[in-house]
Parts: C-alpha cells; sequence; structure tokens
C-alpha cells in the first residue's frame, strides 16, 4: 500500500507558480479537470489526486484517505498552494486541510469545494452503498446530472463503477468531528439547478471557517466542472469579477462584534444618520447602527453607487442598482440586485414573549392549521422561518402593498425550496388580485446557522453570490487593516 498519494499534472507552468490540488467527485479521475488544463495552463500547476481504484491504481487496495493526501502535499509542496475539492472532494478537501493544520503543515491560501454537503451532513451517496449498479447508474443520472449514455457503454461502467464504490464507503463511514473553525479562506461554488446540493445549503460552509466565505451560484447542475469548468476556472484565477450580472443577487453578512472600526466611523455618517445615532440611549446600539450604516455606505461604492435618502422602509434605488438591510443582535445583512426590487431579512434565534401571539399575528388561517400539527419543539423555528420570508417580500415590495402579513402566506411548501407566496383565505374579496402580484415574487431562505435570513426577489429565477465581511475587508482608504 502507498504510502502517499500521487498527482498527476495537467498544466504547463511557469517556475515558482502557485499549485492548485484538486480532488474528484465519487468515481472521479484525472479527466473530471480536463477542462483545466487549458484554462490555467501556463498560470498555475493544476495537480489531481490518483485516488485508489482508478488511473494507474486500478488494483490497487485500500480506501480512500485523507491523511495520505495531506501528508503528500505537506512532503512535496514548496510553493503557495490552494486545494479544490468536487462533490465528494470537497469533503475530503476539508478533512485534508485539516489534517495539514494536525500535521503543522503551511496551510493552503484558499479552500474551494464545488457542488459539496457540509461537512455535518451526510451524503446521499452514502446511502446508496446498497443499490445494485444499474440502480445505481440510474440514480446517478436522475440525481446528479451523469450522462444518459452512461447506460450503454459498459466499458465506463466497468472502471467507474469499483472506483465509485470504493468513494461510497468512505462517506457511508465518514463522521464529522468538531473542531475548531479553519483559518483558511473558503469559496464554494453552487449549481443553481443542481438536485443534490441546493446553493442555500452550500452556506453551512461559512460556518466552517474564521476567515472569509463567499459563495458563486453558476447557470448549472451538479457536474458543473464538465459545462462552466472555464467560468469556474476565471474566478479562482481573477477572483470575483465587479459589478452585478443582470440575473444576479449579491448578500453580503456582518457581525458587527468582529468589525470594530465601522462601528466607530460616526465621521462617515450623513447628518441625518449622525442625528439618529445621537438619539441612541445604550451606546452598544448606537454602535451597531453606526456599524451597519457605514458597512451599508462602504458597499455601495464597491459598486459604484452613492448612499441616497431612504423614507419608509423602501429599499433604495439608485441608477439600476436596488438594495434592502436588515439587522438582528449583531448581525446586518445586505442584498443587492438590479434592475428589480429586492428584500432581505433577518432574525437572531430569540424566542418572543408570547409565542401564541406572534403565531396569531404572523401567520394566516392555513400556515397556522400546518403550525399547530408540529411537534412543540419545531414550532418557533418554522415560525421564525416563515416570519423572515413575509418580512423580505414586505419589505421588498415597500408601498407597492402594504398589507397584514397574516393576509399573505406559504402553507403547504417545504424548507429548502423556493418560495412562491399566495394571499391567504382571510384576504378575500382581494385575494384574486393579491395572488396574482404575489405570483411574481421568489422567496429564497439563507441557513445562518446562528441566525434565519431570507431573500425576496421580483423574478422567477436568480444566481446567489453570497460574501461575508471579515475585518480588513471593505476599510476605507487610509484606514490600516487589521487582522
Amino acid at each position: 500500500m502507498l504510502s502517499e498519494t500521487p498527482f498527476a499534472s495537467l498544466t504547463r507552468y511557469p517556475p515558482g507558480a502557485r499549485t492548485l490540488f484538486c480532488l474528484p467527485y465519487a468515481g472521479g479521475d484525472v479527466s473530471a479537470f480536463w477542462a483545466w488544463r487549458q484554462a490555467f495552463d501556463g498560470v498555475l500547476d493544476v495537480r489531481v489526486a490518483m485516488l485508489p481504484g482508478r488511473e494507474g491504481r486500478i488494483a490497487e487496495p485500500g480506501a480512500l484517505s485523507p491523511e495520505l493526501i495531506a501528508r503528500s502535499i505537506a512532503a512535496h509542496q514548496r510553493t503557495p498552494y490552494s486545494i479544490y475539492g468536487h462533490s465528494m472532494g470537497g469533503r475530503v478537501a476539508f478533512e485534508v486541510v485539516r489534517e495539514l493544520r494536525r500535521l503543522g503543515a503551511p496551510p493552503p491560501e484558499c479552500l474551494y469545494v464545488g457542488a459539496a454537503h457540509p461537512p455535518e451532513r451526510r451524503e446521499t451517496l452514502g446511502r446508496w452503498t446498497g443499490l445494485g449498479d444499474e440502480d445505481l447508474i440510474d440514480e446517478l443520472i436522475h440525481r446528479l446530472g451523469a450522462p444518459p449514455e452512461l447506460r450503454t457503454q459498459p466499458e465506463v461502467k466497468a472502471l467507474l463503477i469499483p472506483a465509485l464504490r470504493t468513494d461510497m464507503e468512505w462517506l457511508r463511514r465518514y463522521r464529522f468531528v468538531r473542531q475548531e473553525p479553519l483559518d483558511v479562506p473558503v469559496v464554494a461554488f453552487a449549481g443553481a439547478h443542481d438536485q443534490e446540493v441546493a446553493h442555500p445549503t452550500m452556506l453551512g460552509w461559512a460556518r466552517h471557517t474564521s476567515s472569509t466565505f463567499r459563495l458563486h451560484t453558476l447557470d448549472a447542475a451538479h457536474l458543473f466542472l464538465a459545462t462552466h469548468g472555464d467560468e469556474v476556472a476565471r474566478t479562482i484565477a481573477e477572483g470575483p469579477r465587479q459589478g452585478l450580472a443582470d440575473d444576479e443577487v449579491h448578500v453580503w453578512l456582518a457581525d458587527l462584534d468582529e468589525l470594530p472600526e465601522m462601528r466607530a466611523a460616526v465621521d462617515e455618517l450623513s447628518p441625518r444618520e449622525a442625528a439618529r445615532a445621537a438619539r441612541f440611549r445604550q451606546e452598544d446600539h448606537r454602535r451597531g447602527f453606526v456599524g451597519g450604516s457605514v458597512l451599508l455606505r462602504r458597499l455601495l461604492a464597491e459598486y459604484g453607487v452613492e448612499p441616497g435618502a431612504r423614507s419608509g422602509g423602501v429599499p433604495y434605488a439608485g441608477t439600476e442598482l436596488t438594495y434592502s438591510l436588515s439587522r438582528s443582535g449583531g448581525l446586518v445583512l445586505v442584498a443587492l440586485t438590479t434592475g428589480r426590487e429586492v428584500g432581505a431579512d433577518l432574525e437572531r434565534f430569540r424566542p418572543p414573549a408570547d409565542e401564541q401571539a406572534f403565531f396569531e399575528r404572523v401567520l394566516d388561517e392555513r400556515e397556522r392549521d400546518e403550525f399547530a400539527a408540529l411537534p412543540e419543539e419545531l414550532r418557533l423555528h418554522s415560525a421564525l422561518r416563515t416570519w423572515t420570508a413575509k418580512e423580505a417580500l414586505l419589505k421588498a415590495l415597500g408601498d407597492g402593498l402594504r398589507v397584514d402579513p397574516a393576509l399573505f402566506g406559504f402553507a403547504g411548501q417545504r424548507p429548502g425550496a423556493t418560495w412562491v407566496p399566495e394571499a391567504a383565505p382571510e384576504a378575500a374579496p382581494q385575494a384574486e388580485w393579491m395572488t396574482e402580484r404575489l405570483a411574481e415574487w421568489r422567496v429564497t431562505h439563507l441557513p445562518l446557522g446562528r441566525a434565519l435570513a431570507a431573500i425576496a426577489v421580483r423574478a422567477p429565477r436568480f444566481l446567489l453570490r453570497f460574501e461575508t465581511v471579515r475585518q480588513g475587508r471593505l476599510v476605507r482608504p487610509g484606514v490600516e487593516a487589521a487582522g
């Protein structure tokens, strides 16, 4: 059995070039990254792990081992490097970085994960170990977007199935062990049409780094390396492009407790904002308002927009850019898009003083019936999820539709899906008009661990980009970045 994991180099590269170590999806091999041979040629040294059961290791015994991969990287890497893992490879890459930390080896500059569940969630493939070969192929095609031609290619299946089963066994046995978050930036890529890993699910990766986190959503399915490999490569090589595409919504999350410089930047406020800040009696509330206002101003400057006056809770629209801001318990969420309305709401987990009164105030009749059928321990979380969806929509609508939140709702819509609001039975006789108007909107939930959030957009579909603001990011000119 090998004491290390060999890597195949895909590109020509200049001396001292940065290295990108790549870990394929379950059953995948070097060919999974062939699209990057040209995309990174002359730029990066792209090396793909040769895992057991494939390429030159078809007959080699032994299971997949993040420890051996980490040992290989630690023993031979002499230049700055990053790691990319796709689907199962994302989970393997995460454990490789943890093992590198345990070994005391230099960490990667960045961990890139594509179409991968956060490590605390069970992977579906790990539950497919009992399927026969043909049923397994069918699941790969229907759930993961593998090409249908796979059914009629016996030579390909003969190579794929043994490697796939080796990887599935590793996933079945995998158990996430909680440790300190990685001190490594994490950049995630998701497919908007991925039926296995919904793009909001990948926000869970933010909890596994104390550094920055960013999510890019592609107009693609699960195996987007084959269809959008150039787009992923461009983002890795150049970083995120500036500005908003027509089909994008950008969402930024900041914890103001981690951004003392913003909380103290009173001189950046407008006279109106400064006067409002001065009216806060509690210093912590005042500094929170200052931090949120400064964050918004600096974000808008990044998009080339000067903030203007806002009134009545209506999201500000300057040029084609529209935004919405929400605060809760020191957290600030900002959603930005172009050419359409957007609303954002953020709620930290805090039980209301009177839960029953809260349910009656925010839920329509159908929703109250659904909540009554839930186990008691699930009701509050579900009610808060519904409330964030309603608040996000009301913020987006602004003066366009002022209604009681109990007059529209999301009854019958499952967690994890995009929600479409509907008028409640109590809204008659205006229910038909409201339903037609509300049907234009889509609400997406953002699972943030310690908080619930939702964004409402008047569009049938959009691509989400999400980023956390850390110390040293969005620092104004002339101020030294800390951290």
